[in-house]
């Protein structure tokens, strides 16, 4: 059957941690230790995302770099507001593409927070899935070659496979993995590359 790889947060979730960014702003009296969102990303949470870095580790980290002074509890609650809402057209998307013989595989940069969030808020979107490869399970983060050998691990090869993130350099590196790739910019394309690539292959 062919097989779907698909990026969760900003494919499947409009994720804004931007939300986040605010929520801590606002909860710490309008103070707050990073400025931007490019400031969040670091090496301690490249860590945190594939198992280097525990919980309460990252959490002492990350109170540090915020200068919080909150609860450990809050900052992990609002560190969640991030997830952002369900992209409702790409869950048809998805559902459409079941309903064709389609098996679809998660593959996701995420960290044990997002993990359980997704679960206890989201698991109804998730069950569209047949397997998830997260980064917090093999130990590696896209766009790493190890990654995408994991991901596939198990796949046939012989079937159409297409692998879809919103990040061009993940993209590539499927692409250099072997895997047609689709750079997201809405369902309409995502159905758009997958009728192509079975046409293609067929």
């Amino acid at each position: 059957m062919p097989t779907l790889f698909c990026d969760l947060g900003g494919v499947v979730f409009a994720e804004t941690m931007q939300r986040s960014l605010d929520g801590w702003r606002a909860a710490n009296g309008g103070r707050l230790g990073i400025a931007t969102l490019a400031d969040l990303p670091d090496a301690e949470y490249r860590a945190f995302q594939v198992g280097d870095l525990g919980e309460s580790e990252y959490a002492r980290h990350l109170r540090v770099r915020l200068g919080w002074g909150g609860t450990d509890e809050e900052l992990v609650q609002i560190w969640n507001l991030g997830q952002g809402p369900v992209v409702l057209d790409v869950l048809d998307a998805l559902s459409t593409l079941r309903d064709r013989g389609w098996q679809l595989v998660a593959a996701t940069n995420t960290d044990p927070w997002q993990v359980r969030a997704r679960q206890e808020q989201f698991g109804w979107v998730m069950s569209l899935f047949d397997r998830v490869v997260a980064s917090t399970d093999v130990r590696s983060r896209k766009p790493d070659p190890r990654f995408f050998a994991e991901m596939l691990r198990s796949v046939p090869r012989h079937v159409p496979q297409l692998f879809v993130d919103d990040a061009p350099q993940n993209v590539s590196a499927a692409r250099r993995a072997g895997l047609d790739g689709h750079v997201f910019a809405g369902a309409p394309g995502l159905l758009a590359a997958c009728r192509s690539l079975v046409l293609t292959g067929s």
